[in-house]
């Protein structure tokens, strides 16, 4: 529980500088003519993502020591190569510009492109004259990442009463608000959160609900199932691969907001590109909006609220129009052997027994196996009765067939048998 949670990652190199028309032309000259810009792209991004390779690679290429052969095409390149191949599938004849060229010669000419194409990217550890330079580092592609904004996905107004109105912008520029915007276990920052309008009903159109104005000033949040992002702070909004990870850690791990902030900070907000720590507060946000929709969407409804509830209030009121009065519809009419057990008057927990048993460790000294029929409380010792525990039953309840629908875990389970109906 104490083990260090800081580990040390490999310093980044700056991405290819190479010119567009030196690179375009490369192209042009040692790859099909049909090439398309997603296979280049391919090609390009296996290279800069495959730098330890490709300083194997420029070693063989380079030999030291009496023994090493020098190769053109080493095996670490022809791995490569056939990576290519299996990735392209039928396309990967445009992996070079000859067509007539042998099946046989097929990979070594794949390999002769791939080592000049890294040549010309820079991503060879020796210069002219034959000297080590260091190892490759591991390509950056920081500074390729695409320009992010967060905006509604409707296109037009989507109100009854309206035509089908273009929207506008609904803040002036200087007024469009920057947040950090987490996809998956990726950080960004400074991306703008866009706002629609029609600008006959005066509806507002977000990235996660809508705002339709109601008589006597009064604002009715629509909760969108289909939101690509969720706002859950005030200059935090995130994708919905990160809210369904929220939902699923807590489902799989019994975790609370608390354990679940704290490992999302402690494996990916310390190593992200930007770094940042995500609050309990936040993580329950997530957690709250996204089953919200999960279940809303199940239903086939959209949640409509009052406009600036509490968050508090935000869950009694969706309780209120998806609980169905404490109604599981999933789990309806269901009964199985992992959510539906016979009752039992006594525990199964085995009493005095030393916790260290569970993992055969007593300390210092190993921990004898349990035999059906051995003393617990004294291992070795013939078999002696337990004393049953006392349990309290309400005289008025039928025991006679009752089962368990429900069983409460205290503690965090790794791998619990639980049944997806009624968790």
């Amino acid at each position: 529980m104490l083990l260090p949670t800081v580990s040390a990652l490999p310093n980044a190199g700056a991405f290819p500088d190479v010119s567009f028309n030196d690179f375009s032309q490369f192209i042009q000259e040692h790859f099909g003519s049909d090439i398309t810009l997603s296979q280049v792209l391919v090609v390009l991004f296996t290279l800069t993502e495959n730098t330890g390779l490709l300083s194997l690679h420029a070693r063989q290429q380079n030999p030291k020591y009496s023994g090493e052969a020098r190769t053109s095409t080493s095996v670490w390149i022809k791995c490569l190569a056939r990576g290519l191949q299996e990735r392209l599938d039928t396309d990967q004849n445009q992996l070079y510009a000859n067509q007539e060229t042998a099946v046989s010669d097929t990979v070594n000419k794949i390999c002769t492109n791939l080592d000049a194409l890294a040549k010309l990217l820079g991503l060879y550890p020796y210069d002219s004259n034959g000297k080590f330079k260091g190892k490759l580092k591991p390509v950056s592609h920081e500074s390729i990442q695409p320009v992010h904004i967060i905006c509604p996905e409707d296109v037009v107004c989507q109100t009854a009463k309206c035509n089908p109105r273009s929207l506008v912008l609904g803040v002036k520029l200087r007024d469009i608000p920057r947040v950090t915007l987490i996809k998956g276990c990726t950080t960004h920052a400074n991306v703008q959160v866009l706002t629609g309008q029609c600008p006959k009903c005066k509806t507002l159109y977000c990235a996660d609900h809508e705002r339709v104005t109601e008589p006597g000033d009064k604002y009715t949040k629509v909760y969108l199932n289909n939101a690509k992002y969720l706002k859950v702070g005030q200059a935090l909004w995130v994708d919905r691969v990160f809210a369904g990870g929220v939902v699923n850690g807590m489902y799989s791990f019994h975790a609370s907001a608390a354990a679940y902030t704290e490992y999302w900070n402690n494996s990916f907000g310390s190593y992200s590109q930007i770094p940042i720590k995500v609050s309990r507060q936040q993580i329950w946000q997530a957690f709250v909006q996204e089953t919200i929709r999960s279940i809303a969407a199940s239903s086939n409804i959209n949640i409509e609220l009052q406009e600036g509830l509490a968050i508090d209030d935000v869950t009694k009121e969706a309780f209120e129009l998806l609980g169905e009065n404490g109604i599981i519809r999933p789990a309806d009419q269901h009964a199985c052997a992992e959510c539906t057990q016979p009752y039992r008057h006594t525990s199964d927990r085995m009493p005095n027994v030393d916790p260290a048993a569970v993992v055969g460790v007593d300390e210092n000294s190993r921990v004898p196996g349990l035999v059906e029929g051995a003393d617990l409380t004294n291992p070795g010792l013939p078999n002696q009765p337990q004393p049953e525990a006392q349990i309290s039953i309400n005289d008025n309840m039928d025991i006679d067939n009752a089962s368990v629908n429900m069983v409460v875990v205290d503690g965090i389970v790794m791998g619990p048998t639980v049944c997806k109906y009624t968790s």
